[in-house]
């Protein structure tokens, strides 16, 4: 018995090969360097933090403090101030009086995070990413505008939340970007090689 045919896969007779891409003419030179733009400030502080790989950690850190501007003694009394208080905090002023009071965040606050992600699942990266900056926003403002805010229970976290929302988008956004450079500077601080230069 035949075996049927499963199907033909032949192409018909009009069916040619398709023609081979455009090439570029050989007398385009490639950009310059000065043609290439300027080189971003972050760019740079990554190809610095890359040379460092021949220093013990102790020594990394302290360039890596250099690179990021951030002096010694300073980072000592954040790394103190969360070893002896439990939270290292810092004003953030605005333009005018207004000013904001940004503390560092508990376990607690990581945990409460985690809940919420795995609870609304967002699908999209930038609704990921607005949850997560409006919780660490929530969970770190320990003051706005001249009035202490509470942190003591689930509720004063929710009113916290709620006067986030009532705030002007772009006030929201001045907030968010000061937030992230706060948290670049406690990261670093804390980085590996802190425990080596304390």
């Amino acid at each position: 018995m035949a075996r049927p045919t499963i199907g033909d896969f032949r192409g018909t007779e009009q069916n040619k090969p398709r023609p081979p891409p455009p090439q570029e003419p050989e007398d385009k030179a490639p950009l310059k360097k000065e043609e290439e733009g300027p080189k971003e400030e972050n760019l740079e502080k990554e190809g610095a933090l890359g040379d460092l790989d021949f220093l013990t950690p102790a020594e990394r850190y302290r360039e890596r403090l250099k690179i990021l501007k951030i002096e010694i003694k300073e980072a000592e009394s954040v790394y103190d101030a969360v070893l002896s208080k439990g939270y290292y905090e810092e004003y953030v002023r605005l333009r005018g009086n207004r000013r904001a009071v940004f503390r560092t965040r508990a376990y607690e606050d990581h945990l409460r995070l985690q809940t919420i992600l795995e609870m609304q699942k967002p699908q999209l990266a930038i609704s990921q990413d607005e949850l997560i900056t409006r919780y660490n926003l929530a969970a770190s403002l320990f003051e706005w505008d001249g009035k202490p805010l509470k942190h003591e229970t689930d509720e004063d976290f929710d009113a916290l939340l709620k006067l986030l929302r009532k705030l002007p988008g772009p006030i929201f956004s001045v907030l968010s970007r000061e937030l992230s450079k706060f948290d670049a500077k406690v990261m670093a601080i804390f980085d590996e090689g802190a425990d080596e230069n304390f």
